[in-house]
């Protein structure tokens, strides 16, 4: 149940779940636990998620790795790391989740250096052969710090050839970079990520957008021009909010509910409130 609570990201029904065992006077072992931990990490409540975690008397590595990449994806990076040394003085052996956290802690954090040295670290201190998404962290790491170049040349040293999530990551790094910075490296980015995925409509945008941004109008011209030959088009973003135990959907640019131009009137005015309030 809990497991499920996760995957939904049903905060409500878990603490219910929770309520049960504590109702029920379940003992809370390892497992049950940990799968506590990870469904507040990933629903977002991550001070009972830490308080589920300091009383648990027994942690294994995916107790751990839940609490540290929950705090990670949340930009508790700092929290993150701190807990990585404590959990090596605990002698457990960390797995690759733990490595993902502490990566993407390292990535919050603009630590770049400490990246590269967890990265090593993984491999040749704990033995744990990177995958896929390990090189993924570092490229947003490196990404995010602006070293567009060298995160580059660090996909293409990779011993396998980057899939499209890498490329992607890149290429989003781009396009929230000075244009000066990125146009010669979003170009070779731009046409890996094309060639992989020549179709995939989130592809071509992004491609399009960072044409944009540096001024190259034809060729994003030529890109909508093919979407729309295509019929290519962006999956629209998707946001999920429970309420009255049901689930509500909300689609970018789509609204189906009937009441929306009374919605927008309330927000207008509480924008208006809000600026009144800070004059």
């Amino acid at each position: 149940m809990l497991n499920a609570s996760s995957e939904l990201g049903n905060l409500s029904l878990g603490k219910w779940v929770h309520s049960q065992v504590i109702e029920k006077g379940l003992i809370l072992n390892c497992q049950l636990g940990t799968a506590l931990v990870d469904m507040y990490a990933k629903s977002g409540a991550l001070v009972y998620a830490r308080l589920v975690f300091d009383r648990m008397e027994l942690r294994n590595v995916w107790t751990w790795s839940a609490m540290i990449l929950g705090l990670a994806q949340h930009g508790f990076a700092k929290e993150a790391l701190e807990l990585f040394p404590k959990m090596l003085n605990f002698s457990v052996r960390p797995n690759y989740v733990t490595f993902l956290g502490v990566l993407c802690a390292c990535s919050h954090a603009g630590q770049v250096d400490d990246g590269y040295q967890y990265f090593h670290d993984m491999e040749h201190v704990h033995g744990i052969k990177p995958m896929m998404i390990h090189y993924g962290a570092m490229v947003d790491i490196l990404g995010r710090a602006g070293r567009l170049n060298e995160a580059y040349s660090f996909i293409m040293s990779m011993p396998f050839d980057p899939d499209p999530i890498v490329w992607r990551t890149l290429l989003s790094a781009c396009n929230t970079r000075d244009a000066n910075d990125n146009e010669g490296v979003g170009n070779k980015v731009s046409e890996k990520l094309l060639e992989l995925e020549p179709s995939r409509g989130g592809n071509l945008v992004m491609v399009a957008n960072m044409y944009a941004e540096v001024g190259m109008w034809e060729k994003a011209a030529n890109l909508r021009k093919v979407m729309k030959e295509r019929r290519v088009k962006k999956t629209a973003g998707e946001s999920c909010v429970e309420l009255g135990g049901s689930i509500h959907k909300f689609f970018s640019g789509y609204d189906s509910r009937a009441d929306y131009e009374g919605i927008y009137q309330l927000l207008d005015v509480l924008s208006l409130h809000m600026e009144l309030v800070n004059m």
